[in-house]
């Protein structure tokens, strides 16, 4: 997979050995990664440049605008007229520019949260969910991740902290999230098999898709999950 580097873009210092430059072009191949989440973040970080760029365009090049910014606010240092007009039109293409670039990064991170979610899901389905759960499973997990600076997904806690997992930099991913989501969410997973009796943990028995919780699991669960579990055609045990 390659992906065309806009001119003026400069990507963070994880990507840049991976740029080849012919023609006056720069290309970044990212073929053979294996973490989405890398690939993922990487879309997301040259999106972001590129929304700022176009914000900028209407206002000329990168040195045109240093240069009438600077120019505005040496006027603006002044006295009367001249500099009240001055300020005026400074403040103006700030205000303008920063309601234009405030759109342009809602856009990008309803985005990568889009992205995220749809991943999310996909690791849920691998991870044995029930169609029916994924989609409640996947939004509350949502409030498990975060973004680094580069669009990459950070996995957190339950209690906020990074959480520790297969990643490459230690940290955890998308599927372990799933994993722990599996254990804890046992009532709503479908019998792959696992562990001891061949039922994953927190299961009290059932068919692979009528799982058995006890009555104490089944009264720790919200109204949805309860509603999703018995859709199953799973039971309760006292």
């Amino acid at each position: 997979m390659k992906f065309d580097i806009p001119e003026g873009v400069e990507l963070p210092e994880t990507y840049k050995a991976y740029t080849t430059e012919a023609d006056g072009k720069r290309t970044l191949d990212v073929t053979g990664w294996e973490t989405p989440e890398m690939v993922g973040g990487l879309k997301s970080s040259l999106s972001s440049e590129r929304g700022h760029n176009a914000e900028w365009k209407k206002y000329g090049t990168p040195a045109e605008v240093d240069a009438k910014f600077a120019d505005l606010t040496e006027k603006a240092k002044g006295n009367g007229k001249g500099a009240d007009d001055a300020q005026a039109k400074l403040d103006a293409m700030k205000n303008e520019y920063e309601g234009r670039l405030t759109g342009a990064n809602d856009k990008i991170s309803k985005m990568m949260q889009r992205g995220a979610s749809s991943d999310m899901k996909a690791e849920l389905a691998k991870a044995g969910f029930i169609p029916d759960a994924i989609d409640d499973i996947a939004s509350s997990a949502m409030g498990r991740l975060q973004f680094h600076d580069d669009g990459t997904v950070k996995v957190m806690t339950s209690d906020g902290k990074p959480m520790i997992g297969s990643g490459s930099d230690h940290g955890a991913t998308l599927a372990d999230l799933a994993k722990e989501l599996a254990t804890s969410k046992s009532y709503a997973v479908r019998d792959a098999g696992k562990g001891g009796g061949g039922k994953p943990a927190g299961s009290q028995g059932g068919t692979p898709d009528k799982p058995t919780v006890t009555r104490a699991a089944f009264d720790a669960m919200s109204q949805y999950e309860r509603a999703t579990h018995a859709k199953s055609g799973g039971t309760v045990k006292d």
